[in-house]
């Protein structure tokens, strides 16, 4: 009976250590799952979110930030702060030189018309040249003036000799003020020094002084001025500052005995017509005719 007991004893003692090695074995393997399970788990995270985080990336480079004018602007027309308005456009129909900073826009001219809704790029504005102390406001009504031209209009001033040499003696200027023959622009000091020597040069050599209009003012690359101001005329300046003033009348008055004798050829019916023409259909002339020359005698 005692062997009986003691073989039980050794038979339960056998199960439960097979019991406890298979728990064991079993709780192992259910820990080596879970840490597996786990890696599998951080391993898939992670990769979803990178998915999303480049999906996120990706979106992001669809859209850009730009700006839109909120009105219609002119050609030659600054542009205020409050004339855009920030928007989100899809990269794809956005030209690689859209403007993304306000600062790059404001206090910026429309090189040409531009209309409500536009996205601005850097080639449809230019920046005004700064403003210098030497600059000053100057009335010409010696000049001749194409047939039709308007104030805010940008010309070049140019002087012809008898001899047919012709020079640039202003370069695009733009006409601030236009009453009747006389125009109103802004010139530096060379500028108005390089004037007084060519109006005493037409003044002394039967020259004409004239103007011509720019086609795209906005577009067109300035010109270079090529009159050579006459060293000569410069001292006579010095010597009889009054010879400038001379010189001015007698051009302005020759310069209105050619616009008298334009009008005298054109009929009342076509005058009429003309401003019918005019009122239906603008039309902006582009140049001047350099035949228009005129006669002075010293």
């Amino acid at each position: 009976m005692a062997r009986l007991r003691q073989r039980t004893r050794q038979l339960i003692y056998a199960g439960v250590t097979g019991a406890a090695i298979v728990g064991v074995l079993f709780a192992g393997y259910a820990v080596i799952q879970s840490k597996r399970s786990h890696e599998m788990r951080t391993a898939i995270t992670q990769k979803y979110e990178a998915q999303i985080r480049q999906l996120q990336e990706e979106q992001a480079r669809k859209t850009v930030t730009g700006w839109l004018l909120v009105r219609d602007i002119s050609a030659g027309h600054p542009i205020r702060s409050e004339d855009v308005i920030k928007s989100e456009l899809s990269a794809d129909h956005v030209p690689a030189n859209f403007i993304k900073l306000k600062e790059d826009i404001t206090g910026k001219s429309a090189k040409i018309s531009l209309s409500k809704r536009t996205l601005l790029t850097e080639g449809l504005l230019y920046k005004d040249e700064p403003t210098t102390h030497d600059l000053r406001w100057r009335e010409m009504g010696f000049v001749q003036l194409p047939a039709v031209l308007e104030q805010n209009d940008i010309v070049d001033v140019r002087i012809q000799f008898p001899t047919g040499q012709d020079y640039i003696l202003l370069s695009k200027k733009k006409i601030e003020r236009l009453a009747g023959g006389t125009v109103t622009v802004m010139l530096d000091e060379l500028e108005i020094l390089s004037l007084s020597s060519a109006i005493v040069d037409a003044y002394l050599h039967k020259a004409s002084i004239y103007a011509l209009a720019y086609v795209e003012p906005q577009l067109q690359a300035k010109a270079i001025p090529t009159y050579p101001a006459n060293e000569s005329v410069l001292q006579l300046i010095k010597k009889d500052p009054n010879i400038i003033a001379r010189a001015e009348l007698a051009l302005s008055n020759a310069a209105r005995q050619v616009l008298e004798a334009d009008l005298l050829v054109v009929s009342p019916q076509s005058a009429a017509e003309f401003a019918g023409h005019k009122t239906n259909q603008p039309v902006r002339a582009s140049a001047s005719s350099s035949d228009d020359s005129f006669k002075l005698d010293p």
